[in-house]
């Protein structure tokens, strides 16, 4: 696992360019997110009750928010601003997909034309697979949130009623991580001109390593998450702003790292084969 870690940073080194673009990228997408969320949940913070609320006036709070969700047209307005967000970025997506996973494989030509290369030659494909990530990823909320929704609507008042919601959200991450592993060696076979099928054969026959390699990077973010945040809450100002927006670069970088060895692990067994 070392060697494929290793070898996936090598890759990053190599197309940094990548992830500058990525960098910027999320960096512009974290501010417009922050603008229009910022600007519904500050006016409804203002109504929160102060002096700090007793239990009473606390769930008058959450009662007037549920009924506010169902009638008021500036909610709606809201909600649909980031519906077209999230497509948005679906239609992204893909293309930075196929960029990046073409440019992991013309590892010799110039890294920012062969990403864009990569954009144009391969969009279809990453779209059609991106899209059914989707599908695939939500199709167990058509019998989850049946029996969570219900738990979460009275955690507001019994937040101990969460425990009950955690084996199905921990049951839906472990089946999400399962369907984006497998569909994303499938865009390595397909990108680089070879079998989806035997790119998931090879995700399959070496599943220690590529969840070893995912877990040890999940956690890596997790931690430098972690660091980010507390550095950014003990010390507030311009130091704070800065690393905020720097996580940005980190995030990026990590998730290159995550992909590049992966695309290592996909690489070496493809050639044995």
């Amino acid at each position: 696992m070392k060697s494929y870690l290793s070898e996936g940073f090598k890759l990053v080194k190599r197309h940094f360019l990548i992830v500058i673009f990525l960098f910027l990228y999320q960096l512009l997408w974290g501010v417009l997110l922050y603008k229009v969320v910022s600007s519904a949940v500050i006016p409804l913070l203002m109504r929160y009750p102060d002096p700090p609320p007793h239990e009473l006036s606390q769930i008058l709070f959450w009662l007037e928010g549920q009924i506010s969700l169902s009638t008021s047209s500036t909610v709606h307005e809201y909600v649909w601003l980031l519906v077209l967000m999230f497509i948005l970025r679906m239609l992204i997506t893909p293309l930075i997909r196929a960029g990046l996973f073409h440019s992991l494989h013309e590892e010799s030509s110039t890294k920012g034309f062969s990403f864009f290369r990569g954009t144009l030659k391969h969009w279809k494909k990453t779209s059609l697979l991106y899209l059914i990530e989707i599908i695939l990823l939500l199709l167990p909320a058509y019998w989850i949130l049946p029996k969570v929704l219900p738990i979460l609507m009275n955690a507001v008042y019994n937040q101990n009623l969460l425990l009950q919601a955690a084996p199905y959200v921990i049951l839906w991450i472990v089946y999400a991580y399962i369907i984006k592993q497998l569909l994303l060696y499938v865009q390595f076979g397909l990108t680089g001109n070879r079998s989806g099928l035997g790119a998931v054969w090879i995700c399959l026959r070496h599943a220690l390593p590529v969840t070893g390699v995912a877990l040890t990077l999940s956690t890596l973010a997790i931690l430098l998450f972690s660091a980010f945040t507390a550095v950014s809450l003990i010390w507030t100002g311009l130091l704070a702003l800065i690393l905020q927006q720097s996580y940005h670069l980190v995030r990026s970088l990590i998730n290159v790292w995550k992909i590049s060895s992966q695309f290592s692990i996909w690489r070496s067994n493809s050639e044995d084969a």
